[in-house]
C-alpha cells in the first residue's frame, strides 16, 4: 500500500494548489489489455493500456531522422496510449544515453568543450547535461508538450526504493571496475542511479491537467588520462542514460482510477528481451562500421538487425529498472501471458479476450480471480 498512499499524497497536493479534481472511486476496478507493440511489421515490445486505448509506436534508429540516438543505445521505441476522447495520454521511451564533458584539456589548454544538442563525433553520442531526473522530466515534457508551461508541484515519495537503487549503482560500479582492468588511465570516478516521480501543472486546449512522469536515471562518471604529443590529455565525462521514461497527462477531473491504470501501463509497457538484444547488437556492432563518425549508413543496417532478430514470439524476462522501484506481483494468463500488478491490489482477475481487472477492494467477479506467482 506504500506506493498507493505515495500517489494519493501527490494527487491530494496537486488538489491543494489546483481546486477539485480525481475523486476516488473505490472497488469499482481497472479494466487493462496487453497489446503487442510492431512497427514496420516487426514485434518490438508490449503495452498494457485501459480497454478502448488507441496504442501508437514510434520507433527511432540510429541513422535516421526521428530523434537523436547514442551508438550506446541505437535503438529506441515509443509508445503513446490515448484515451478514445483523446484527452489522456500515457506514454512509454525506452532507454536513451547522453554525454557530458565536464573537462577536457592537452597540457593545460582546453581540447574540447561541451556543446548541448551537439552529436559528439568522438563517442557518436548526443551531448546533454547531466540533469536530476525532476530536471530531466521537465526537459521531456517541454519537448513532449511543445510551448505549454509547466508548474512543478511535487515529487511523489519514492524513499522506500532507495536501497535497492543504491545497490544496484554499486553493482553497476562494480561491474565496470571488473569489466575493465587493461584500460590503463582511465577510473570510473561513481556510478548513480536514481528514480523519481515528480508531478506537474498545466493547462492544455482550456483544460487543467495533472502530468506525472516516472523516469530513472543512471550516471558513470569517468576520468581519462593520456600522454600524447602536445602534452597529457585529461578528460572527464559524464555518460547517462534515462532508462526508462513514462508519462501521464490527464485532466484533473479524471477519477483516481486513471493513477491505478498508470500504474499497469508503467510496470507492463517494455521492450523485448529480442529488441534488448538487437540495441546491444548495433551497439557493439556500429562502431566498427561507422568509423568516420558519421550516421547516413546506420539506418538501413539498424533495421536489417532489428528485423533478423525480432519475432511474433517475443519473451520479456530481462531485468528491467521499473523492477528497482515498484513492489509487483507477477501473474500468468490463460494465453500464457506474464502480467505485473501492484501489491498494492489485492483484487486481479483475468475476464473475456485478455482483459486484466484489478481494484484495492472487493467488486463483482468479471472472470476468474488469479493469484500471484511465487
Amino acid at each position: 500500500m506504500k506506493r498507493l498512499i505515495a500517489l494519493l499524497l501527490g494527487l491530494t497536493l496537486v488538489l491543494a494548489v489546483t481546486g477539485p479534481a480525481c475523486a476516488s472511486s473505490s472497488g469499482s476496478g481497472v479494466a487493462m489489455v496487453v497489446t503487442p507493440v510492431d512497427a514496420q511489421d516487426m514485434r518490438l515490445g508490449q503495452c498494457m493500456a485501459p480497454v478502448g486505448y488507441s496504442v501508437s509506436p514510434v520507433l527511432a534508429v540510429c541513422g535516421s531522422d526521428t530523434a537523436p540516438r547514442s551508438v550506446t543505445n541505437p535503438l529506441g521505441l515509443i509508445v503513446i496510449a490515448t484515451s478514445p476522447d483523446g484527452r489522456i495520454i500515457m506514454s512509454y521511451e525506452s532507454s536513451n544515453t547522453y554525454i557530458e564533458i565536464v573537462s577536457s584539456t592537452v597540457g593545460g589548454y582546453v581540447f574540447r568543450t561541451h556543446q548541448d544538442g551537439v552529436f559528439d563525433t568522438e563517442t557518436m553520442t548526443p551531448m546533454a547535461r547531466y540533469m536530476s531526473p525532476s530536471e530531466y522530466a521537465l526537459s521531456y515534457l517541454n519537448g513532449m508538450f511543445p510551448g505549454v508551461t509547466m508548474t512543478y508541484l511535487s515529487s511523489l515519495d519514492m524513499s522506500q526504493y532507495d536501497a535497492a537503487l543504491r545497490q544496484k549503482a554499486q553493482n553497476e560500479y562494480d561491474a565496470m571496475q571488473a569489466q575493465h582492468p587493461e584500460l590503463v588511465g582511465l577510473s570510473v570516478d561513481g556510478v548513480a542511479v536514481l528514480a523519481e516521480s515528480p508531478v506537474f501543472s498545466c493547462n492544455m486546449n482550456g483544460e487543467d491537467y495533472v502530468i506525472i512522469v516516472k523516469t530513472v536515471l543512471e550516471a558513470t562518471q569517468t576520468t581519462a588520462t593520456l600522454q600524447m604529443l602536445q602534452g597529457v590529455l585529461t578528460e572527464t565525462e559524464i555518460v547517462w542514460s534515462p532508462r526508462c521514461t513514462y508519462v501521464l497527462a490527464c485532466p484533473q477531473t479524471e477519477p483516481a482510477e486513471i493513477l491505478y491504470a498508470f500504474d499497469a501501463f508503467t510496470e507492463n509497457t517494455a521492450t523485448s528481451d529480442q529488441f534488448n538484444a538487437a540495441n546491444q547488437r548495433l551497439a557493439d556492432e556500429l562502431r566498427q562500421i561507422i568509423v568516420d563518425g558519421r550516421m547516413s549508413t546506420g539506418s538501413s543496417y539498424s533495421y536489417q538487425v532489428l528485423s533478423s532478430s525480432t519475432s511474433s514470439d517475443d519473451t520479456y524476462n530481462d531485468e528491467r529498472y521499473t523492477d528497482y522501484i515498484f513492489d509487483q506481483n507477477d501473474y500468468t494468463l490463460s494465453d500464457g501471458t506474464h502480467v505485473k500488478v501492484s501489491t498494492a491490489y489485492d483484487y486481479v482477475y483475468e475476464g473475456d479476450n485478455g482483459v486484466v481487472y484489478f481494484s484495492d477492494s472487493a467488486f463483482p467477479e468479471p472472470g476468474t480471480r488469479l493469484t500471484p506467482n511465487r
